[in-house]
């Protein structure tokens, strides 16, 4: 039996995977066909009708082919190979990141050749057509992955304030918003979001969908088909039983029902079930769901300040004994945040043996968790530090984006980064090196793992403006470009500011002073 379950998550893992502006000192130059090849004739600050920046600040729901079209397809040009000069190669465990230039071969979308700069290897390949980005010293990373989010939920915030701030206001003003949403309105709100993601540098996305609300489920499993068929990003569904699952008449056939319709993982959240018996025996019908249908687990665990909810030991234990590790996530954890020294010890041992992947949601956590507090009040954040020193590989999510529990984000995981480096206390260069890590790494894993940059592979990568990952998460900037199966997706701007006359780049240090 277990050897059938692996080799059903490696299917099933195979079948995910197969789903799925230049700044002021970036250059992307197009040689015409009318030119002849090597010869650089012309300079462009943008590319496309539209910068992905610029699609931060818009609100248009428009769902139409032609704005699909324009935001993934008309920053790049298949037909063309692509070469990405002077580039750092990020690599982990390392802060000597090799100069390399990338060549991309356009209609295949894979990496053609990746060689040294002084190599006479990097000239070969230049042909008509040929795009070139000096990344100009600029880190060249994975795309960062998004692994926990509720897409359903996104921009509804406005409507539905969570003015007490606290987790269970936000599960109340959700209850009342689903009852009134539509598919178009789901996909419409869901599809601006993930246009905000992928400019933020985010190509790979797991939301969750509330099997409470089959409209919304429906509409994301249709959503995460388009996204493939336009090569924007890939969308994994979880189908999450919002409102537990042994709770009320019903719930158990809805979480059924959305895992027959074919979501990518079955969700659970034990701390919301009336005893602790009924708990377990949720997250048994979880585990068995995900055995029969041949699919990966994500459930929101211990997401409460209580030091008693220890359901994460469940959950570990029957990915120990199902032999599902590596295909089992537990989102939040942030009881964990008040166990006692010795009740954490063992949470991380059960989480390091099992092969569970803990994500964290510091944006969020840090919001709804501590609000029964006096003082001092609880971060609310599950034990990051201790479960990365222990070896175990921690997810980052953004989890909210303007929704009825969190009124903020505009979809850069960055942020969450940002927050978590504060909070958690990883302000040192190694710590926020491995908070980068996560984003580019350990984010991938209930995706296959991330992309790598090397010959032969399809070319998904980030082109950044700047040359070391600390710097990016201080200043939160995104990249420069977004390439998706060699095609560039999405580019950013990044403007300098003019201060009495002065142009500067605001946050970027000057070589004299570092």
């Amino acid at each position: 039996m277990m050897g059938m379950m692996r080799h059903d998550l490696a299917r099933t893992a195979s079948r995910v995977l197969g789903r799925y502006c230049a700044n002021n000192t970036r250059r992307l130059l197009l040689l015409p066909k009318t030119s002849k090849p090597g010869v650089v004739i012309g300079k462009h600050r943008g590319i496309g009708s539209k910068s992905a920046s610029s699609l931060l600040f818009s609100t248009s729901t428009t769902t139409s082919s032609s704005t699909s079209s324009s935001t993934s397809n008309s920053t790049g040009n298949s037909n063309n190979d692509l070469l990405i000069t002077n580039a750092r190669i990020w690599a982990e465990d390392t802060t000597d990141f090799p100069r390399r230039n990338i060549t991309v071969c356009g209609k295949s979308g894979k990496i053609k050749e990746v060689s040294p700069i002084d190599s006479e290897k990097s000239t070969c390949g230049v042909v008509e057509g040929l795009q070139v980005i000096d990344a100009d010293d600029g880190l060249v990373t994975p795309p960062y992955a998004e692994p926990h989010l509720h897409l359903d939920a996104v921009l509804l915030g406005k409507k539905w304030q969570n003015q007490s701030g606290t987790l269970v206001e936000g599960i109340a003003n959700w209850a009342l918003a689903k009852g009134g949403l539509s598919a178009d309105d789901v996909l419409q709100r869901a599809r601006v979001a993930i246009k905000w993601m992928v400019a933020c540098g985010t190509t790979r996305i797991r939301t969750h969908a509330d099997t409470g609300c089959p409209v919304g489920v429906e509409a994301l499993l249709s959503l995460r088909e388009s996204i493939k068929k336009e090569n924007l990003a890939t969308i994994q569904v979880v189908g999450f039983p919002q409102d537990g699952i042994l709770t009320a008449p019903g719930h158990e056939a809805d979480l059924i029902w959305a895992v027959e319709g074919g979501v990518d993982a079955v969700g659970g959240i034990p701390h919301l079930e009336r005893t602790y018996e009924e708990a377990s025996a949720s997250m048994r019908l979880v585990f068995d769901l995900a055995e029969k249908h041949g699919v990966m687990v994500d459930v929101h665990c211990d997401e409460t300040d209580d030091p008693t909810s220890r359901h994460l030991e469940t959950v570990c234990a029957l990915t120990e004994d199902r032999g599902m590790g590596g295909a089992v996530i537990a989102g939040h954890c942030t009881a964990m945040h008040s166990y006692s020294g010795p009740a954490a010890n063992k949470a991380i041992s059960a989480v390091l043996r099992s092969g569970v992947q803990v994500v964290t949601n510091p944006l969020d956590s840090i919001v709804l968790q501590g609000r029964f507090d006096d003082y001092p009040k609880r971060r609310g954040l599950t034990r990051v530090p201790e479960l990365l020193e222990a070896g175990t590989k921690v997810g980052l999510g953004h989890d909210s984006v303007i929704d009825p529990w969190y009124p903020l984000g505009v979809g850069n995981i960055m942020d969450a980064a940002f927050m978590l480096v504060h909070a958690c206390h990883l302000t040192g260069q190694a710590q926020m090196r491995r908070v980068f890590q996560m984003l580019v790494s350990d984010n991938h894993i209930p995706f296959g793992g991330a992309p790598e940059i090397k010959e032969g592979e399809k070319a998904n990568f980030l082109v950044h403006s700047l040359g070391d990952p600390v710097d990016i998460l201080r200043m939160r900037r995104m990249p420069s470009f977004v390439i998706r199966d060699g095609e560039i997706v999405a580019s950013n701007s990044h403007p300098k500011a003019t201060v009495c006359g002065e142009e500067i780049d605001v946050g970027n240090m000057p070589t004299r002073v570092e």
